[in-house]
């Protein structure tokens, strides 16, 4: 009996221990501890108007690029692209996202970067930016996105130049009315 006790203690002491080693990396995202470059966040969405389907999406931030080398980049995108406002320099962050239905009938497509406040940049101290109209390199992160699929594409905002540690918000309830989600964090440094 007192084997079956122990046995049985031990057990639950390495699946508490296992537990605690590989937490759900979204639980942890928040805008005081924002996903590092690199880093998948793994979130949910849900999609549907009448009836509600449930998609596991996965978020990860490939690189960023920010100051003289972002302000080539779209200049070598599109010559119109203006200088940043005085002050002010472009981030550009390469962002890969996932999406899978958890059932065979979950087909909605997500639409992916046209909402206007889906991906926001924020300052240090969490203060949103302006958002800016510029054309970005090839691929653009945006379209539709169906459920098993990826899309890698880039983003594009403008920061303050003294901002050391912008954020990067990534807003699924903008996706359109039938998206709704947790919000995720990601660092653009």
């Amino acid at each position: 009996m007192k084997n079956k006790l122990a046995v049985l203690i031990v057990s639950l002491l390495i699946s508490m221990a296992a537990a605690t080693l590989h937490p759900a990396i979204a639980q942890d995202n928040s805008s005081k501890n924002p996903a590092a470059v690199g880093s998948p966040v793994r979130s949910m969405i849900e999609l549907g108007s009448v009836y509600s389907n449930i998609y596991d999406i996965t978020i990860t931030v490939i690189e960023t690029v920010r100051g003289k080398e972002a302000m080539d980049r779209l200049k070598a995108a599109s010559s119109s692209n203006p200088m940043p406002a005085e002050g002010f320099e472009y981030v550009l962050a390469r962002i890969k996202f996932e999406i899978k239905g958890r059932a065979v009938s979950d087909k909605l497509p997500f639409d992916l970067g046209d909402a206007p406040l889906q991906w926001v940049a924020l300052a240090a101290d969490l203060t949103e930016y302006t958002r800016i109209s510029v054309t970005v390199p090839k691929p653009a992160l945006a379209g539709m996105v169906q459920p098993g699929s990826s899309v890698e594409g880039w983003v594009a905002f403008a920061v303050d130049r003294k901002d050391s540690k912008p954020v990067m918000v990534f807003d699924p309830d903008t996706g359109g009315a039938t998206g709704r989600g947790r919000t995720l964090f990601f660092k653009l440094y």
